[in-house]
């Protein structure tokens, strides 16, 4: 019997350690060829004194290094179980980890038409995914009552729905026998009778790769149910565009006509039920709870939809109306008033699009807006499925988990929930990750495995190349890019002022409101703050017939004006983030364009550019800054708008809004009225939904960028309080401008008539010489009793902004109103000079222009180059014949066919060899493939390249899966560009984190995503719980002034022009004090600070040099004071008076001076990092290693690339230290060695008991000779050094310290290695890695820092030897290492033969139980984990990975030559006799394409067939039950249609029995499967015995041990534990587990191996007799 598994969570750790080595991955990034790479660990002291043998002792311990982490290993992939079908056209691979998991027996019976499995329409490995899903889906989910069952009888499986109840239920107390016992909850069936909810149906997740043909598989689950008779069922997907892909997947499986006429887009059809009146009448739908579901009472239209396949898209699930909601129509039409009706599927195509999830105890979504933790999108999936608890998921997608957060959407995995270790839910679930080490997860997707609830294959990475270019740079964008910090600089030191302006603001008007509450007369301070913070701009005071939109502009200044410190802050922030992301990305554009010019013009090649942004926001808000109209048409630039530029502009005019304008002012230029047209562009996309009308600012006079149309300024608009563009607001709502102004006129305190001209008072329009109209100002008449009436007029009393008086003479004596409006002025023209500032300093940057259009420019246009992306506009550079130049045109992407369609037009033009070069952006990530495909014109191979890092792994994998996919002809060419902007890494970090993650969640190993490793992002992932550590003690170090620091000895001279710049900092704010008097440390307090900014920084400089630097200042006040001073230097060489050589000479005395005194690195920091914000006061922030790498790109390069520095050798020093205390965690390691094999036949034990009793937890013993022999070290050798690992400076932050040559070394220190030198090879790492391998001939391979191997070579410890020299000692040591490993055959050097225990099988629902009894408590990243999780494959020791397709083709000839061998067995159908014998006969019918099987079910001999021979009727089934009357023409017809489809699958494979069963949903062999009798290890009575511990649960060992296993290892270490009388013993740290562990499940009640024996012998003889 297929046993009937609960699936406990193990406990796993949330990922958050540095990513190790690449593999294959379930998010399709295997790369095969990865590189190695282990954190290297720095010094802070150099040792060059001779070491004492217990310095030595501690230093090479048991020969010193980590252990490696294992390389990419792969297994060429087949079906196991599944014998027929055609081989998939590439070769696929699956990661070492997974492929030690035997998947269950296949157990379902495949039903679909012949002709899909006989020509290859789908491969054996999807015909594998389709049978094992089916499979699972006749289970269910354990509920409180039961656990998981198999539906052995699923024809008839709604008798059985009603006896279990879902994980929501609630539990009782006890019964009245003092059980506990679930309260049986009941739900209103149709016709109002009480009934208790259905079972919830186990799902499966098909997390094959990218181009493995996800899509087909899941029309092959559309065939099967439909030959399974299942009529209705849902894809969702995540593009409308994938909808005629489904249709196209269909068709290829012989559906044409079904696909066209049954396959409806959900998103197209109208609000209302889709229900026929049929349909209705026999199934009457219930509203949805406490809603009016007027969906139910409204047709659609009068289109038949009573069966097919409904495609919706994650956005269509979250739509609604008037009538109803979309998620209410569709499940409606599935039944799910009466969920157990529904038993159709559900498909989640791309099912990462539902990952942003939080849920509650019940399993329900939670906290779900717009800016909550859960997605509405997330939502309704979950929603969906707790609505039809009947329906077959599949979850599909080769991204599915990037985070352990984001699984809570796969309730049908059976993860949590009761019959689980996390009975209480996804949260419980949560909180066991974060307790246990990273690998568990390779043990929870391998058990997912094991129970068929998962597939995880992807195509071999054989034929791709991975590349990663680092440091691409440009050296005027680094000019820039420093221009730029500064400015930001200045701009956050602005923003302290403004955040402490509003707070106090906001604390006036409390204090103002609570006195007038009270009756209190205001003091004459808070009337003089009234008067002068009143809003004397008129934008309130709106005319009836004012136009709305600037309504509502006017509405929103204001908000920005009041926007509070908290949003203001994290705006800045972000947009600081976005600026210089942009600057990365810009630094790139010249290398792609060479990159893709060669691949293209040399090479041969066709070129894939990816980005994961168009910019087309502030592209469009850049185009109408200079007058370009986007709805009439194109218009010309000089040329291409900067992004940036325009990014910058506009987050200075939202920071730092203009204060209301004073009346009779003229408002800056930079300012105008954005005229109502300016409103009406309502287009929007996917990627330019909230910023199409985004403002900049840009001051007249520069024409680099001015349009050849009108001028228009800039202006500050649609920004919302979160700092969100409102623009799209304004096109498309138009009402809600009304509700604005009615708003604004309601809330008046005075009439306002006005005349033509508009009430603006921010902006102004450029007037013609003959224009009439007034000033706003002009036509303001007061009626309010109150004020004076004030008429002005333009041409006689306004002022331009720029002429109005800062001094306030003759004011002296003036009113508080005089003196408030006095103030006002003064404030309003300060702020516009710096504004004014600011936006012409960003002009002058000279920012780059938008990347996406220069590379399409560059590229040879549009006419040469594929845009596959969301954008709607795009900016051209053309030819001008009359001004004889060329210009920019914005235009709209055009294309033969409607707009939703030019994509797919463009990938036609790239696929068929009309354009060589290809762009591609997020939107069309998804589902668009660009690979060499067979089928195609364009065979050329692909170089893609990555020009934007992509913000998550999904949308990596997503993007660079376009390019390698199945049925291609040759694999891409990968190349990715990183900047050489240190903060970068920033970006990289998250990436790398998230796809380590995807390959531990979906494939089993989260070294299996290979496109990190193969790409060299490894090294990047530092936003990890060492990270965050590194960070810390960064922090540490820095506050403190520390004079050690881990890069004083690395920076060396280059960086002592910063030093100098930080001593002149020291050197005026100590001259300042000293012109104060002689007590320097009081006057550096800043008393008469008038900033914020000022008072922060002095501040900092005070408590710096009264703190732990008050040795430097003491020193610089003595070198002040005797004129040394370096402020005093460097205006000596600018006057003149010094000459540039004796002023560096007299810099460089004082800088040694400083440095003797206290100036060091980590002062340098301190200056640095409060110029970016971030400072000792502010460390509850901190350590946030996202936010700090955020903070660092705002940094100059130089400064930048340091800071990075100190930070990854912190971070390698956290690592290495862990490593060293054992309490790195490393996630899976394969044990390795001359030898591994299993010692003797493992123990098994059922410690489930009846819950689980087939499943078995198996102890293995495995012998490990972990010694090098001296011919594989030769080859080692060799390979490496044919491999010619580049030792370059590019990437190494101590490059010129650390370059190791590749080779043999001994040492030959006597007084402490007697009998034979110790002999080493060391293979350097390359440029990318800061470790070394290291491999011994008693050890095999480890890894240590290239700091500690080039400290022993300095230290005369280790020198490099010939050959022959080596391979001599290494010889003379393997064969002194032939001892146990508890030995020494001389100091230091333990003997090379180990042995360890392993626990493997079905230990995942046991996990936690097997840890509690190991000791293991508290937080596992802080503490040394006594297990590892290993794998061991005693068939190959190493894995060559170059074999992998070898083998491949060897598999795929083997599996070729047995189907031609089956050919030959056929079925031959005898002729029908007209009686009882024919029934159970096969028989067939054709429906369009696909023929359907089935049995004769009844004979029935009467008159009505008396013509046909036999007479009589035949009554017949097929498997989509349909039920049929034939007469004997008929029914010989449909033998013989039988006997041509039997054969044509017995020559395929599929077992005959099988074939002629074609009812059955069972295998035969599934049906008669009997499980093996047990033979437990004690006899009766002995198991009542405690003191027999875990042999109580022993049984013996019953058929073949394999060759490969993964499970968990403990510590080989001898503890204390307590016997089943309590006494103390010492014992091995595995047999403390399992005595600690047997007495607690003896505690438990579980039943014992021979109770389970007895049982089922009882059983046995119970069956016998009723035989």
């Amino acid at each position: 019997m297929f046993s009937a598994p609960t699936i406990p969570s193990p406990g796993i750790e949330a990922l958050r350690d540095a990513l190790r080595q690449g593999g294959d991955a379930a998010a399709a990034m295997a790369a095969i060829a990865a590189a190695s790479r282990a954190l290297s660990a720095t010094s802070s002291e150099a040792a060059d004194k001779k070491p004492s043998s217990k310095d030595v002792a501690n230093q090479e311990g048991q020969d010193d290094g980590h252990e490696v982490e294992d390389e990419i290993s792969y297994s060429p992939y087949k079906p196991t179980k599944l014998k027929y079908g055609r081989d998939h056209p590439d070769p696929v691979v699956e990661n070492a980890t997974l492929a030690a998991v035997t998947p269950p027996d296949i157990t379902y019976n495949l039903a679909m038409p012949s002709d899909i499995i006989l020509t290859g329409k789908l491969s054996n490995l999807q015909l594998e995914a389709v049978v094992y899903g089916c499979q699972r889906h006749m289970m269910d989910l354990p509920t409180k009552f039961m656990p998981s069952r198999r539906l052995d009888s699923p024809v008839d499986e709604k008798e059985n729905v009603l006896n279990a109840i879902p994980e929501n239920i609630p539990v009782d107390d006890k019964d009245v026998k003092g059980n506990v016992r679930a309260v049986t909850p009941t739900i209103p069936a149709a016709d109002g009778r009480k009934r208790e909810p259905p079972p919830i149906r186990a799902g499966f997740l098909l997390g094959d790769g990218a181009g493995m043909g996800k899509g087909r598989t899941l029309a092959g689950f559309v065939v099967e149910n439909i030959a399974r008779g299942r009529k209705k069922h849902v894809w969702i997907s995540v593009s409308s565009d994938l909808y005629e892909d489904a249709k196209r997947d269909l068709r290829d499986l012989g559906m044409g006509a079904y696909a066209e006429n049954n396959c409806f887009n959900l998103g197209k059809l109208p609000y209302g039920s889709l229900v026929s009146s049929a349909s209705a009448s026999s199934s009457k739908s219930k509203k949805t709870k406490g809603k009016n579901t007027k969906a139910s009472k409204t047709k659609a239209d009068t289109g038949c939809y009573d069966e097919g396949v409904m495609f919706a898209t994650y956005s269509t699930l979250i739509g609604k109306n008037r009538i109803g909601t979309r998620l209410e129509q569709l499940v409606e039409w599935c039944g799910g008033s009466n969920p157990e009706e529904f038993d159709g599927l559900i498909m989640l195509d791309e099912c990462h699009k539902a990952k942003t999830i939080d849920l509650d105890e019940n399993g329900k979504a939670a906290n779900v807006g717009r800016n909550a933790v859960c997605s509405q999108t997330a939502a309704k999936v979950v929603e969906l499925q707790n609505l039809l608890p009947r329906a077959r998921v599949v979850y599909c997608s080769a991204t599915s988990v990037s985070e352990p957060k984001n699984l809570g959407f796969m309730s049908r995995l059976g993860l949590w929930g009761p019959g689980t270790e996390h009975p209480s839910g996804f949260n419980q679930f949560l909180k066991g990750l974060d307790r246990l080490g990273t690998g568990a997860m390779e043990l929870h997707a391998m058990h997912l495995k094991s129970l068929g609830a998962i597939t995880a294959r992807t195509l071999s990475y054989k034929m791709c190349e991975f590349e990663m270019i680092d440091n691409v740079g440009d050296a005027n964008v680094r000019k820039v890019y420093n221009q730029a910090a500064e400015l930001w600089t200045d701009l956050h030191t602005k923003l302290a002022d403004r955040c402490r302006q509003l707070k106090d603001d906001e604390e006036k008007k409390k204090k103002i409101k609570s006195l007038e509450e009270r009756g209190v007369p205001l003091t004459e301070d808070l009337l003089y703050h009234l008067e002068l913070h009143d809003d004397s701009d008129s934008e309130g005071e709106d005319s009836d017939d004012e136009d709305e939109a600037i309504a509502e502009q006017k509405q929103l200044r204001r908000k920005f004006r009041k926007r509070k410190p908290g949003i203001l802050k994290g705006l800045f922030w972000s947009s600081h983030q976005r600026f210089f992301r942009s600057l990365c990305i810009a630094s790139k554009v010249d290398k792609a364009v060479e990159l893709a010019k060669k691949a293209v013009n040399e090479d041969g090649h066709c070129c894939v550019i990816g980005l994961q942004s168009t910019g087309e926001a502030r592209a469009k808000g850049a185009a109408k800054s200079s007058g370009i109209n986007l709805d009439k048409g194109s218009g010309t630039l000089d040329d291409f708008v900067s992004a940036p530029n325009e990014d910058l502009k506009r987050i200075i005019m939202q920071m730092f809004p203009l204060p209301p304008k004073p009346r009779g002012v003229i408002a800056p230029e930079f300012l105008n009225v954005l005229k109502k047209d300016d409103f009406s562009d309502d287009s929007t996309d996917d990627e330019t939904t909230s910023s199409d009308k985004s403002y900049t600012g840009r001051p007249n006079g520069l024409p680099s960028r001015r349009a050849t149309q009108k001028e228009v300024n800039y202006s500050e608009l649609n920004i919302d309080d979160d700092g969100n563009d409102s623009s799209a607001l304004w096109g498309k709502k138009r009402k809600n401008s009304k509700i604005v102004s009615k708003s604004i006129k309601k809330h008046r305190s005075s009439s306002i008539s006005t005349n033509d001209s508009d009430e603006e008072s921010d902006f102004t329009v450029e007037l013609s010489d003959d224009d009439d109209t007034f000033d706003d100002d002009d036509s303001v008449d007061f009626d309010n009793s109150n004020d004076p009436v004030r008429k002005t007029s333009r041409k006689a009393n306004s002022i331009p902004w720029n002429e109005i008086p800062l001094e306030r003479a003759g004011l002296a004596l003036g009113s508080r109103f005089d003196q408030a409006d006095h103030e006002r002025l003064v404030m309003y023209r300060k702020s516009a000079e710096q504004v004014k500032a600011w936006l012409e300093t960003v002009d002058k940057l000279n920012l780059p222009a938008n990347p996406l259009d220069r590379l399409l420019n560059e590229l040879g246009g549009p006419s040469e180059v594929a845009e596959l992306t969301g954008r709607k506009t795009r900016q051209v550079e053309i030819y001008d014949a009359l001004l004889d130049k060329k210009v920019v045109v914005y235009e709209k992407r055009k294309g033969d066919g409607p707009m939703d369609q030019i994509n797919i037009e463009e990938k036609n033009h790239f696929q068929s060899g009309v354009k060589k070069v290809a762009i591609l952006s997020e939107a069309a990530s998804t589902g668009i493939s660009l690979q060499a495909d067979k089928r195609v014109k364009n065979q050329c191979r692909r170089v893609h390249i990555t020009l934007e890092l992509p913000w998550s792994a999904d949308k990596a994998i997503q993007q660079l899966g376009r390019t390698h996919r199945s049925n291609q002809t040759s694999g891409p060419i990968y190349k990715f560009l990183i900047s050489d902007v240190g903060g970068e890494k920033r970006f990289a970090s998250a990436v790398a984190k998230r796809l380590a993650k995807l390959g531990a969640l979906t494939q089993g190993d989260r070294r299996a995503t290979g496109s990190a490793n193969g790409l060299g992002l490894g090294s990047f992932d530092m936003d990890s719980y060492y990270g965050k550590k590194a960070l810390r003690d960064m922090f540490l170090m820095i506050w403190s002034c520390s004079s050690v620091s881990v890069v004083d000895g690395e920076i060396g001279d280059t960086a002592d022009n910063l030093f100098v710049e930080v001593l002149q900092i020291v050197d005026e704010q100590l001259t300042a004090a000293l012109d104060g008097g002689s007590d320097w440390e009081n006057n550096l307090i800043p008393y008469d600070a008038t900033t914020i900014a000022e008072e922060t920084h002095s501040m900092m400089i005070y408590n710096l040099l009264t703190g732990c630097c008050k040795r430097l200042a003491e020193d610089r006040v003595h070198a002040i004071k005797d004129g040394r001073s370096t402020v005093g230097y460097m205006e000596a060489l600018a006057n003149g008076t010094e000459d540039s050589e004796t002023v560096k000479a007299n810099l460089d005395t004082e800088l040694r001076r400083a440095k003797e005194a206290g100036l060091n690195f980590n002062v340098l920091c301190n200056f640095w990092l409060y110029d970016v914000g971030v400072m000792q006061t502010d460390m509850s922030k901190y350590p946030d290693v996202t936010r700090f790498l955020n903070r660092l790109l705002g940094m100059n390069l130089n400064r930048q690339k340091f800071m990075f520095m100190y930070f990854m050798a912190s971070l390698d020093n956290v690592v290495i230290t862990a490593k060293r205390a054992g309490t790195y965690d490393i996630g899976i390691t394969t044990l390795t060695g001359n030898n591994i094999e299993f010692a003797g036949k493992p123990r098994a034990f059922t410690f489930r008991g009846l819950a689980a009793k087939d499943d078995r937890v198996y102890l293995y013993k495995v012998a490990q000779d972990t010694g090098t022999r001296p011919e594989t070290a030769l080859e080692l050798y060799n390979e490496a050094k044919g491999q010619n690992v580049p030792t370059s400076r590019e990437w190494n932050r101590r490059a010129e310290r650390l370059e190791i040559n590749t080779g043999f070394y001994l040492d030959s220190r006597r007084n402490i290695f007697k009998v034979t030198p110790k002999v080493w090879l060391i293979i350097n790492g390359g440029a990318q890695s800061d470790s070394c391998v290291v491999i011994r001939p008693n050890l095999h391979r480890k890894t240590e820092s290239k700091h500690d191997i080039r400290k022993r070579i300095m230290n005369g410890h280790l020198a490099s030897v010939s050959v022959d020299q080596a391979m001599t000692v290494w010889k003379r040591e393997f064969d002194l290492a032939d001892i146990p490993a508890s030995e020494n055959y001389q100091f230091s050097c333990p003997g090379r033969h180990k042995e360890c225990y392993i626990f493997a099988g079905s230990i995942v629902p046991i996990l936690n139980k097997i840890l509690s009894a190991s000791g293991i408590q508290g937080d596992s990243e802080r503490e040394a984990k006594p297990y590892r999780v290993v794998r061991v494959d005693t068939s190959k020791v190493l894995v060559d990975v170059d074999e992998i397709e070898q083998e491949g083709a060897q598999s795929s000839d083997d599996k070729q030559g047995s189907g031609q061998a089956a050919e030959h067995v056929t079925i031959e159908v005898d002729s029908l006799i007209g009686g009882e014998e024919d029934v159970g006969k096969g028989v067939a019918r054709k429906i369009g394409a696909s023929v359907f099987r089935g049995l004769i079910v009844k004979y029935k001999d009467d008159d009505e067939n008396e013509h046909c021979h036999p007479s009589g009727s035949f009554y017949t089934r097929f498997t989509d039950g349909t039920k049929l009357k034939m007469d004997g023409s008929k029914a010989n017809m449909a033998r013989r249609l039988f006997e041509k489809e039997a054969n044509h699958l017995v020559a395929c494979g599929m077992p005959r029995e099988d074939v002629c069963n074609s009812l059955a949903e069972n295998t035969v062999a599934g049906l008669n499967v009997k499980s093996q009798v047990r033979l437990p290890i004690l006899g009766d009575g002995e198991d009542e015995d405690p003191e027999n511990h875990e042999l109580i649960f022993e049984e013996t060992f019953q058929g073949e041990v394999p060759d490969a296993i993964v499970g968990l290892m403990f510590n080989d270490k001898t503890v204390r534990a307590r016997d089943a009388s309590n006494n103390e013993v010492e014992v091995q740290l595995w047999e403390k587990v399992l005595m600690h562990l047997s007495q607690r499940l003896l505690s438990e009640g579980v039943e014992s191996a021979r109770q389970l024996y007895n049982l089922e012998k009882s059983e046995l003889l119970t069956s016998s007799c009723d035989a």
